[in-house]
């Protein structure tokens, strides 16, 4: 090649050179210089004011200083336009303020809505979510930014009217207005919405919208372009069903209407909004069926339909919503099998139909649902087995299948879901061995197999599960020895469940220090014992602890009341036999709320308790001397900070006087000093304030004296009330009647006198057992207390009482067969731990002999008028209490004939005549009482022939009969050959006499029912 001569070399450098200057000429004449908005003062000032008027505790906004250009500030976007039309230079405008608190970490306060940013004329977004307007308004001002596109204050407690001046954002395509719970936001009106024809996106949750309630459909079907619209928490009562104009919404996909108060069935212009793919309407007061068009919203992602009363069954065309990725159809009544088309819905990874009334069996075809994260069927009424197929569903982490009526042994395909953490299939009928294929479960976190019929042993693969905190295998009928190698590996425990398995040893080495700290130990009714498990001494951190009837025999040692004294709540070692004495303080234990001590041989004093403590439960021991001094500051302080204190210390040598820092207790449930030997008055300064939740008080079989105060009457939520066995004496306060709700009155065995009042029949009606039984009681019974409908145990045997009243006969509760009372059974009597019966201890006297009762006491039907001095009649109207087991009118001077309506007392069991003057015939009736086990008729002036018969053959003891000289019968070997009585016509004349007073009685309870007290037809 030829070389280049150098004129050539320096004319092609020259040319470069030229073409390279015009080139730089040409980027000069068309590019234009950027400022920032520090350029622009009125901006970056309006921002400045903006920040002087918030508190920033957490300096999100450190960033914004004057000498760093604005648009680099945190939260602050910019974009550029030119500053006019005469110069070369762009300026950079702010278009974005986004300064939302996602996690609500980092929040700012104040006046976070400045007039000052008005002065952000090109602002089109602006993002105050998460914040804290601290209950101030949002500003009318807010309408003034024309150019604004998008809008978000929700969560920034901003309270007050929404202001309609937001109509003026005519640009705008999202707004979120949603208002925390605590803020009281609320919209007299929503026409403003019609000036937002562009918005997609509206979310006013947390609104009132009461007074808008009526029309808020018809406004919001006037935005065309609506895509998204949630109004939950928002006070609506009324959705249409229909509608009446043109549905303008059919480009929603997302709807959200929770937590209003529709009282509706589901409106069916949702089934035209096909393109829908969340719908939420829980919480919505929704009744009726789940309409079978659900199936046309082929494009649904998400329904939601739970915490309503939906009834009928689950639609099978749910089936057809192939896109379902979750489905909520839990706390509502529906009812019927699960469909198997469920099973198409194979992109389902939530399913939720917990707590409806669900029977049948678990379909197969849930094992098609592989995709499945979550299944909760639990609270319901399946039966059956869980299938096998639930293996498949190997994505699964949550598997909740509790309180149901679930049979069989667990599928070992069960451990095929490795991924799951959660596994609660308590509360069934299962039954059979844990599997072994649990182990493969490395990923659980919890685990609940109780209150099942599961047997065999604890698998000792259970240790291969090291994530897992909470095992709970209680209430089942387990046989294992359970030692270190169930749980040497189970470092994250934190709680064991393993009681009510009568037949599992608990096997740890005394001195063993386990890898784990525990919050919460049942081990009840297992065996630990004979001594007191050393292991818990390395336990710090005990919340709940249990070791109830678990077989232990030794002192507790000291340093039990020293490890987790500052996290312990609930202590029961009930039902062992502890011995020795407990510390003479447990002051030292802050968070003790729950001590139950009961049915071991524990001695000494009563320890003083924390002030927190909620209940005090020491009944059944050896406990001695008084009760311990509180003053009145640590009483008063008690009272004030928390909600009821419930003390249980019967059973025990405890003397001295009931303290009368008792009365500034803030009492609740029960209070239990029976069976002691405390002394003194009974304390008068009961207060309303101090013991309205006071159910149960039990001061019986004491050495308690003087006059029930007057103050006893400010218990009106008293339910029982048991002061029997003592010597208390004087009149029945009439303060007694304020306690309104009062169930069981026990006055037995003291010496009351006076008559019986007569408010016990006018106030006291839900009373359901009277005991006044040995007192010096006198006079007449009063004859309303056979109005107390509910009264079924009578007993006021042993004073000096006149006559029966006829008004005994209508018992409602006595007349009536059925052995449990529906008033009995109604959530009222079961507030507050109080169950009717539960704490209830009631001796009665039946055939002879005096019987305790306490569970089954509300079968007893009883009535002991006996050893008083009644006389007349025994009333022919007692024949209707047709409930009535035990009748004793003994050692009274009764007179005339047993009433033959004694054969309509078909439940008696026990009846004693016995030490009276009655006479005549014993009628035939009795012998069709086929119930009848102990009778005496002894020592009155009967006649005539022994009837036979039925029950009567079986009671062959002639002492029955004794002292009644002219009575004649095989039964007493006695000839009847001279008896020439004709029984036909006696029994005849009974017969009459049966219909007649059946017939008083029928016309007496119509006249009740058809009119009322002023007499006024109903």
């Amino acid at each position: 090649m030829k070389a280049m001569p150098p004129q050539s070399f320096y004319f092609s450098l020259m040319l470069c050179g030229l073409m390279s200057l015009a080139f730089s000429f040409k980027e000069a004449a068309v590019a234009t210089p950027t400022i920032g908005c520090s350029y622009s003062e009125v901006e970056r000032d309006a921002l400045l004011a903006f920040q002087a008027n918030v508190k920033d505790p957490s300096h999100r906004l450190a960033s914004w200083s004057p000498r760093i250009d604005c648009c680099k500030w945190s939260g602050v976007v910019c974009r550029s336009s030119k500053a006019n039309n005469a110069t070369l230079f762009q300026v950079q405008h702010v278009v974005e303020l986004n300064l939302s608190n996602v996690d609500y970490k980092h929040t700012l306060r104040g006046e976070i809505l400045s007039p000052s940013l008005l002065n952000l004329t090109q602002l089109q977004l602006l993002d105050l979510s998460g914040n804290d307007f601290e209950g101030t308004p949002i500003p009318h001002f807010i309408g003034s930014f024309q150019k604004l596109k998008y809008l978000e204050l929700s969560g920034s407690n901003f309270s007050g009217v929404i202001p309609s001046q937001l109509g003026n954002l005519s640009s705008l395509y999202h707004l979120g207005l949603q208002s925390t719970l605590d803020a009281a936001s609320i919209a007299h009106r929503l026409d403003w919405l019609s000036g937002l024809s562009s918005l997609s996106y509206l979310d006013m949750s947390g609104v009132n919208l009461s007074t808008v309630s009526q029309n808020w459909l018809s406004v919001v079907n006037m935005l065309p372009s609506l895509r998204e619209l949630y109004l939950h928490i928002c006070g609506l009562t009324y959705i249409p069903s229909s509608f009446n104009f043109h549905l303008n919404l059919t480009s929603l996909i997302t709807l959200g209407l929770g937590g209003n108060n529709f009282n509706s069935t589901l409106p069916n212009w949702l089934w035209n909004l096909t393109e829908m793919s969340t719908l939420h309407f829980y919480s919505s007061s929704l009744f009726g069926p789940i309409p079978m068009e659900i199936g046309n919203l082929t494009s649904l992602i998400s329904l939601s339909l739970s915490f309503n009363s939906l009834s009928g069954s689950i639609p099978i065309e749910l089936g057809n919503l192939t896109s379902l990725i979750s489905l909520d159809l839990s706390i509502n009544s529906l009812s019927g099998p699960i469909p198997i088309e469920l099973g198409n819905l194979t992109s389902l990874e939530k399913l939720d139909l917990s707590y409806n009334l669900l029977s049948g069996s678990i379909p197969t075809e849930i094992g098609n649902l592989t995709s499945l994260i979550s299944l909760d069927l639990y609270l319901n009424s399946l039966s059956g087995f869980i299938p096998t197929e639930i293996g498949n569903l190997i994505s699964l982490t949550s598997l909740w299948l509790f309180g149901n009526l679930l049979s069989g042994s667990i599928p070992t395909q069960i451990g095929n879901l490795t991924s799951l953490t959660n596994l609660e299939l308590s509360s069934n009928s299962l039954s059979g061995l844990i599997p072994t294929d649990i182990g493969n479960l490395t990923n659980l976190i919890s685990i609940d197999l109780s209150m099942n019929a599961l047997s065999g042993p604890i698998p000792s693969e259970i240790s291969k599960l090291s994530n897992l905190k909470s095992l709970r295998l209680s209430y089942n009928s387990l046989v294992s020895v359970v030692s270190e190698l169930h749980l040497a590996n189970l470092t994250n425990l934190t709680g064991l469940a393993l009681g009510e398995n009568s037949r599992i040893t608990i096997s740890l080495d005394y001195d063993w220090v386990p890898p784990f700290q525990l919050i919460s130990i049942d081990l009840a009714s297992c065996i630990v014992g004979p001594r007191f498990p050393g292991w818990l001494r390395s336990q710090k951190s005990m919340l709940e602890l249990s070791l109830s009837n678990t077989s232990i025999e030794d002192n507790l040692p000291n340093w039990f009341w020293n490890i987790s004294s500052a996290t312990i709540g609930i202590i029961d070692l009930s039902r062992n036999k502890f011995s020795g004495a407990l510390p003479s303080s447990l002051e030292g234990m802050p968070t003790l709320e729950i001590l139950i001590l009961s049915y071991n041989k524990l001695e000494g004093l009563v320890p003083r308790w924390p002030i927190q403590i909620n209940m005090l439960e020491l009944s059944f021991n050896n406990f001695s001397g008084p009760l311990p001094s509180i003053s009145f500051y640590f009483s008063s302080l008690q009272s004030s900070i928390h909600f009821g204190f419930e003390i249980m210390l019967s059973n025990n040598q405890i003397n001295g006087s009931i303290p009368s820092y008792i009365c500034n207790l803030k009492l609740r449930g029960s209070l239990d000093l029976s069976n002691n030997e405390l002394s003194g008055e009974i304390p008068k300064c009961w207060q309303v304030e101090a013991a309205r939740s006071l159910y149960f008080v039990h001061l019986g079989n004491n050495k308690l004296s003087g006059e029930i105060p007057r103050s006893l009457g400010n218990l009106i939520g008293l339910r029982s009330l048991h002061l029997n066995n003592n010597n208390l004496s004087g009149h029945l306060p009439p303060s007694l009647q304020n306690c309104h709700e009062l169930v069981v009155l026990d006055l037995a065995d003291n010496k009351f006198s006076g008559r019986i009042p007569a408010w016990i029949g006018q106030s006291l009606l839900q009373l359901t057992i009277l005991r006044l039984r040995s007192n010096d009681l006198f006079g007449v019974i009063p004859p309303n207390l056979g109005e107390l409908k509910n009264l079924q145990i009578i007993d006021l045997a042993n004073n000096n009482l006149w006559e029966i009243p006829y008004s005994f006969g209508h018992f409602n509760a006595i007349t009536s067969t059925s052995r449990a009372m529906d008033w009995i059974n109604s959530p009222e009597d079961r507030l507050d731990g109080f169950e009717y019966g539960e704490n209830d201890s009631i001796s009665i006297i039946t055939k002879g002999i005096e019987y305790y009762f306490s569970s089954t006491l509300y079968l007893v039907k009883s009535i002991d008028l006996s050893n008083n001095g009644l006389t007349g009649e025994i009333p022919m109207t007692l024949g209707s209490l047709a409930g009535l087991q035990t009748l004793n009118l003994s050692r009274n001077n009764l007179r005339g004939k047993i009433p033959c309506t004694i054969s309509g007392m078909r439940s008696l069991e026990t009846l004693d005549l016995s030490f009276n003057n009655l006479s005549d015939v014993i009628p035939q009736g009795l012998s069709a009482l086929t119930a009848l086990s102990h009778l005496n008729l002894s020592y009155n002036n009967l006649s005539g022939k022994i009837p036979s018969g039925n029950q009567l053959q079986t009671l062959e003891d002639a002492s029955i009969y004794k002292g009644n000289i002219y009575l004649c019968g095989d039964v007493i070997q006695k000839n009847c050959s001279d008896y020439k009585r004709n029984n036909l016509t006696v029994e005849g004349i009974c017969y009459w006499i049966m219909v007649y007073v059946y017939h008083l009685i029928i016309q007496e309870r119509m006249e009740e029912h058809l009119f009322s007290n002023d007499g006024q037809n109903v």
